[in-house]
């Protein structure tokens, strides 16, 4: 996830449609939040948060190859309907063919997956309101959170009865299990080449 700054004021006004708002992105060199007629600028990631991109990144598609579930980057733009919000997850994961919305061909709706990567300005807004958000999408069946800060992940998973359990990771030993994708990803392959590995007892 990148970095959330101030509401942007586009075109004078505070408050923006959709229409309005997709027409700003289009011309903005800067990608932007949408949530209930206020944009918000998103700046540039961190080394480390781009390390542990390329790494899950890489792992998925290579897991994945041939798999009607496909990971995707941060240039994919997903908009939820039941509230508003149009984002740019850090990774989002779609089963068959994205569907997308009725008013733009470049954004989409149904993700069964979303991995973001948290930083220090991030985190609180990640795992608090933004999780709130996507709680809504009816598609959606694992969230993960991955710290770049230390070695920890969260996944949170939709369970049979429509609740969200949290499974945690804290040890390079450990092994992030995805179900909804059956595959796994040792968290020694997610961190890898980063300083919190050098930094862990038996790390590189």
């Amino acid at each position: 996830m990148h970095e959330i700054r101030e509401p942007a004021i586009a075109y004078g006004k505070q408050k923006l449609t959709i229409e309005e708002y997709l027409q700003f992105e289009k011309a903005s060199n800067e990608k932007h939040e949408y949530y209930k007629g206020e944009i918000f600028a998103m700046s540039g990631a961190s080394n480390r948060h781009n390390w542990i991109f390329k790494n899950l990144y890489g792992n998925l598609a290579h897991q994945l190859k041939g798999n009607p579930c496909q990971p995707f980057g941060p240039d994919m733009r997903m908009h939820i309907l039941e509230n508003t919000l149009f984002t740019y997850p850090d990774i989002s994961i779609y089963c068959g063919d994205p569907t997308l919305t009725s008013f733009d061909e470049d954004t989409v709706v149904n993700p069964t997956i979303i991995i973001e990567i948290l930083s220090r300005s991030t985190e609180q807004y990640d795992r608090g309101n933004k999780f709130k958000l996507y709680r809504d999408i009816p598609t959606l069946k694992e969230y993960i959170l991955v710290d770049s800060e230390s070695i920890r992940v969260e996944s949170f998973q939709l369970n049979e009865k429509r609740l969200w359990e949290l499974h945690e990771y804290r040890f390079l030993t450990e092994v992030l299990s995805i179900p909804a994708l059956q595959l796994t990803i040792p968290l020694s392959e997610i961190y890898e080449g980063t300083k919190l590995v050098r930094n862990f007892p038996g790390g590189e």
